[in-house]
Order: structure tokens, then C-alpha cells, then sequence
């Protein structure tokens, strides 16, 4: 009877075989040398920002987001006499206004899909028309994208507020010069009335800003007013 398996043809499929767990093994030791997935929960998650002013009241005092950063409830956030912003139980979020429920203490910073708030964030806010916020990381496409993932548009010009130890103002060239002083250690300061972020501040940082990036002086600035 004719022999239809080989000796050769068991030494090819063993020698596939082998090659397979061969390679499974060098990508498998790859990955752990390079880290594989590690330290992905460190990297901010993006969020395009359609929306940013201040919340006059909440018609739910009780409006809170649970553990998972979800709303457990729905509220409606009144802008003004002709606007508000309504959030459905379920939308994902997180408050980080102190203040939230207090008059006109705390603004919103939403993600929007059309009218519906896909995303949203209270931040506190201290009268006038500016909002506080982190550092600028990069400016790309006419955005700046935050040390904290958020992006938002951007002045042509950002004014640049800061003293030195003796209190004269420092003067920057350039926002890359800034940066390359101040490393993350500066807060970002966006106008409700221009709908963009306006200037920063060397010297101080919003209290949910992550930690800021080691700086290349040791004599950064000390801040200015920002009014």
C-alpha cells in the first residue's frame, strides 16, 4: 500500500510548527521588555471641547457622578436668560468645581454632539470672564491640547503674565520660549466672550491639573494677576 505521509512531510509541518512558537515567544518577550499596554492609563483621554461658560444654577442641587465618573441623575445647567445645558443620567463627566450649586461659582466644559452633552466637566470660576485651566501641551491644528487631554481653540497670540522674584515682568520671545521655562507649571486661561484660551499665568497651576513636567531653569517666574 502506498505511503501517503512521509517522514519528510512530518519534518516540514514540525518544523512550521516550531516556527510559529518561535516567533509567539519573541513578540511575547517584546512586549514585556517594551512595556507592552503598561502606563496607557497615564495618558490623559482626549477631549474636544465644544462648549465652556459659566453656570448660573443647576435646577438638581443633588446632581452628583458616581465612582465611575458617570451622571447618576439628571440636571439642567442654566447659562443664562435664554440658554442652558441639559444632562441626562449616564453622561460621563466629573465635577471639579467645589462650589457646584453656588451662584455662578463653577463653569461647564463640554464635549457636544450636536445640542446633546457628550462629555462634561465643572470647573470652578472666580467672577469676570475667564476660566482657569492647565497647561497648554502642544498647539496643533488650530487647537491647544491641555497637559489634562482637553482642546480647545486658541488665540493667535497668547498673552504671557509673569514676574520674576523682584516683581518686573519677564518678557518670552516666543510660546515654545515659555514653555522651554515653565515646563507644565502654568495655568491656561480661556474667555467666555472670545470662546478661546487667551493667555497663561507662569507660577501657578489649577489644583486638578496633573503633575507638571520637570522645568529646564530652577528660577521659573512667580505669577502676576490675572485680571
Amino acid at each position: 500500500m502506498r505511503q501517503i505521509f512521509s517522514v519528510r512531510f512530518f519534518m516540514a509541518v514540525g518544523a512550521v510548527v516550531g516556527l510559529f512558537f518561535l516567533l509567539t515567544t519573541i513578540f511575547a518577550a517584546r512586549e514585556v521588555i517594551e512595556g507592552g499596554d503598561d502606563g496607557a492609563g497615564d495618558v490623559p483621554e482626549p477631549h474636544r471641547i465644544d462648549f465652556v461658560d459659566r453656570v448660573f444654577s443647576s435646577s438638581n442641587a443633588d446632581f452628583r457622578f458616581d465612582e465611575d465618573g458617570v451622571a447618576v441623575n439628571d440636571t439642567e445647567l442654566v447659562i443664562d436668560g435664554s440658554r442652558s445645558l441639559f444632562v441626562v443620567a449616564g453622561t460621563p463627566g466629573e465635577n471639579l468645581c467645589p462650589e457646584f450649586g453656588e451662584l455662578a461659582r463653577c463653569a461647564v466644559v463640554a464635549d457636544l454632539l450636536g445640542e446633546a452633552v457628550v462629555w462634561l466637566a465643572l470647573v470652578p470660576m472666580d467672577g469676570g470672564d475667564l476660566v482657569e485651566m492647565p497647561a497648554i501641551d502642544v498647539l496643533e491644528d488650530g487647537r491647544a491640547h491641555l497637559v489634562n487631554g482637553w482642546q480647545l481653540p486658541y488665540a493667535p497670540v497668547l498673552d504671557r503674565r509673569c514676574r520674576d522674584a523682584e516683581g518686573d515682568e519677564v518678557e518670552f520671545d516666543s510660546y515654545r520660549e515659555f514653555r522651554e521655562v515653565n515646563g507644565d507649571d502654568f495655568t491656561s486661561l480661556y474667555s467666555v466672550t472670545t470662546r478661546r484660551l487667551e493667555a497663561v499665568v507662569c507660577g501657578e497651576r489649577v489644583p486638578y491639573a496633573p503633575e507638571p513636567a520637570p522645568t529646564t531653569t530652577s528660577t521659573a517666574p512667580t505669577t502676576t494677576p490675572a485680571g
